[in-house]
């Protein structure tokens, strides 16, 4: 029971800093390296504004990141936007300038943030720790209402057609670039989130974001532009995987055969029976495509 929870915590990480960059590549095209930075900022709010309770501080580090986003895209990011390499440079820099100023501001030694709720509750017969419970809960819950956004209202249905072709939806009457700047905020405001959320159960520091990148990359790299439902699924498997290697080994040893794993099942994915298999499954966990 305690690997189940244990799951359906480092999902709810995994799966919001996923689903942010798949949002941010759906309609962009744009490969967000500075979303692991994004989540620091969200720690480091959470950990530093004790002033105020901890649910007031996730939501105060998710409302003062909306005008950086917006600058981030309007300014940075339109007008290299056809340069895939150039817009994923800037991200990069952007993450950069994001850890320098943590550390010039806080240094590099780690914080924690006190969790609001320290008690463990029982299920099942099995004790676990009832901030880390809420934290997965929460975030799956979030997860939950932006995948029926994106599948079931016309904001999802308008940064599925941008994503697809967004010629077509300025065509349509669409703004293409209103578009993008929503969907770079609603992305990045995911990542601000999750960092906030977890900063009790993560060593907030300036580096903290590069750690969180790759679990992230590796969900994004087996789903597809605009397939929000299997980045989420990607990030289930991946958080899963990272568990139970770590329920089994050591943490060393899980850590080395986690990138062996992933790097193997990418070297597969280009295979074109996997290739099948994998459209199979996204045309299911995308009925509203499908259909």
């Amino acid at each position: 029971m305690d690997v189940l929870l244990a799951i359906l915590s480092q999902f709810g990480l995994y799966g919001l800093l996923t689903l942010g960059v798949a949002i941010i590549f759906a309609a962009l095209r744009v490969v967000n390296l500075a979303q692991g930075d994004l989540a620091m900022t969200g720690a480091y709010v959470a950990a530093t504004a004790t002033t105020v309770a901890f649910g007031w501080r996730v939501l105060l580090a998710c409302v003062l990141c909306v005008a950086p986003l917006m600058m981030i895209e309007r300014i940075l990011l339109r007008r290299p936007l056809a340069d895939g390499l150039a817009t994923m440079l800037v991200t990069w820099g952007v993450g950069m300038a994001l850890r320098q100023v943590a550390e010039l501001v806080f240094t590099s030694t780690s914080r924690t943030a006190a969790a609001p709720v320290e008690s463990t509750v029982e299920l099942l017969g099995t004790p676990y720790p009832a901030y880390r419970l809420i934290s997965g809960l929460v975030a799956v819950a979030v997860i939950g209402a932006v995948l029926f956004a994106a599948y079931r209202t016309g904001w999802g249905l308008t940064l599925r057609a941008v994503a697809d072709n967004p010629t077509m939806a300025a065509l349509l009457g669409t703004d293409p670039r209103r578009m993008r700047t929503a969907a770079f905020v609603a992305g990045g405001m995911l990542a601000v989130l999750a960092g906030a959320l977890y900063s009790p159960l993560l060593a907030v520091n300036p580096s903290m974001g590069f750690g969180l990148l790759v679990p992230m990359f590796f969900a994004l790299l087996f789903s597809r532009p605009g397939a929000l439902g299997a980045a989420v699924t990607a990030a289930f498997l991946v958080a899963a995987l990272a568990v139970l290697l770590r329920t089994w080994l050591t943490d060393t040893l899980a850590d080395a055969l986690f990138y062996i794993v992933i790097i193997g099942a990418a070297a597969l994915r280009s295979r074109s029976h996997v290739r099948r298999l994998l459209s199979w499954s996204r045309r299911i966990l995308s009925p509203a495509r499908s259909s």
